[in-house]
């Protein structure tokens, strides 16, 4: 190589480097707190190559960001049912054009996808972000579903067979792993194996109706989270967890049981209250949609929408999601693990009403604290208590030196309102900062099919 091309080359991958690596002194505002749940004046926050620092490194050329009394700074958001799942017609894929933008402009700088539709894909796409080539949040993969839901299961799996497959995405990075439609017998095998691997799994169970998982059952094989359903012996298995759900009294003693297997084995409960809000239609505050979202959607995804009529889907979840709340209401009081997730796949065969992704992790707070949890212990659950939950607690969750960079800043105090988390107006991620509007702008017109998925 001579040395012309060898100097534009290092030069080029100086810049590169530099403009995704700020060091960057972040002046006034309030920084919250995660240990005590609260905001404290910022004295100087400092972002070095990426990570939180202490202001005693040695840099020469700081970048200085001056905020006013009315910023918040917090840890970046964690969304740990983070779907980028588009389908319609029968035919489903991840979205890698409008999402990332979408999640990141809202403050989310790590997503749990939950269960990849294609796991490929969205290897690529976590190596574009890694890169500086597309803006989007981290991305905690958790490889395919494991069960029914993965489009290539096969029921017939031996126990060898989902050691292996665990086996093959542990190497390629998962993060954890999720399991949907699955049976006993598969999922005791798959906690076990993913185990060795000290990785966590989750699980969308059911009431145990049809050879399905009761929580109650996975909690004894060992699980570490559970999404939807708390499960337990009031969730008849004669019918599915969902027909089970609408029939239970959050008051009732027996609830108590399963509330206390959580608390006792450490398992944390992903309640995606808001979703179910949302398909129910459900009139509250919660729900409104704070972005004009049609316009994030492409012209034929936005025409499909409009045609969408009431399903009794639709009526079951309005008359879950009072016994969500009440669930989960007691769930915290009780001193119950809580962490947050968006759950909000577009289903345009099967619409699950308003909100997309990104945006709607701000509703599932709101949702959290219109039945009584404090604001502050929400932030918390979004960001420390996710983290610890995937098992990157001493990487990201709080505003600590040595993790990473990962910030939001938004008007207004969210523990007096937690409504002002909808104000991110700055995103941080590996101490690169973004305008809110600018990657929401990019995200306009291109979420869904731009016509009949072939």
């Amino acid at each position: 190589m001579s040395s012309k091309p060898l100097f534009t080359f290092l030069l080029f991958l100086f810049l590169s480097q530099s403009a995704y690596c700020q060091n960057t002194i972040i002046t006034g505002g309030w920084v919250y707190d995660t240990s005590t749940k609260t905001f404290k004046k910022n004295t100087g926050l400092y972002l070095v190559n990426g990570l939180i620092g202490t202001g005693s490194e040695n840099v020469m050329n700081w970048e200085v960001k001056s905020l006013t009394d009315e910023d918040y700074i917090l840890p970046g958001l964690i969304d740990l049912h983070a779907h980028y799942r588009v389908s319609y017609d029968g035919v489903a894929y991840d979205d890698t054009l409008a999402m990332p933008k979408i999640f990141l402009a809202n403050g989310i700088t790590s997503t749990f996808p939950a269960g990849e539709i294609e796991p490929e894909k969205m290897w690529a796409l976590q190596k574009s972000i890694d890169s500086g080539r597309i803006p989007g949040p981290r991305i905690l993969h958790s490889g395919p579903y494991f069960g029914t839901a993965a489009p290539d299961w096969n029921p017939e799996f031996t126990e060898q067979d989902i050691r292996k497959r665990v086996d093959y995405w542990a190497g390629r990075g998962a993060y954890g792993i999720k399991a949907k439609g699955i049976t006993p017998e598969h999922l005791e095998v798959l906690i076990g194996q993913a185990h060795k691997h000290d990785l966590t799994v989750t699980g969308h169970l059911n009431s145990g109706y049809r050879n399905s998982v009761n929580p109650q059952e996975a909690i004894e094989m060992g699980i570490d989270r559970v999404e939807h359903f708390l499960g337990g012996r009031l969730l008849a298995d004669s019918i599915d967890a969902y027909q089970s759900l609408k029939q239970i009294d959050p008051a009732d003693p027996r609830l108590e049981e399963i509330i206390q297997l959580f608390i006792e084995n450490g398992v944390y409960f992903d309640a995606t209250l808001a979703t179910y809000g949302a398909i129910g239609m459900v009139d509250s505050p919660v729900f409104f949609d704070f972005a004009y979202e049609v316009q994030y959607f492409t012209p034929f995804a936005a025409d499909v929408i409009k045609a969408v009529k009431p399903s009794s889907f639709n009526e079951l979840c309005a008359l879950i999601y009072p016994v969500k709340q009440g669930i989960l209401k007691r769930y915290y009081d009780a001193g119950g693990l809580i962490t947050v997730g968006t759950d909000r796949p577009l289903l345009l065969d099967n619409y699950l009403g308003g909100g997309i992704g990104g945006f709607f992790i701000h509703k599932e707070m709101a949702a959290m604290v219109e039945i009584g949890i404090p604001a502050g212990d929400v932030l918390y659950f979004a960001t420390q208590q996710n983290a610890d939950a995937i098992g990157i607690g001493e990487k990201a969750g709080s505003i600590t030196p040595g993790k990473w960079a990962d910030l939001m800043i938004i008007n207004g105090n969210p523990i007096n309102d937690i409504y002002r988390t909808r104000s991110v107006h700055t995103v941080i991620k590996g101490g690169k900062i973004y305008s809110s509007m600018q990657l929401k702008n990019e995200a306009k017109g291109k979420l869904g099919p731009e016509g009949p998925i072939q």
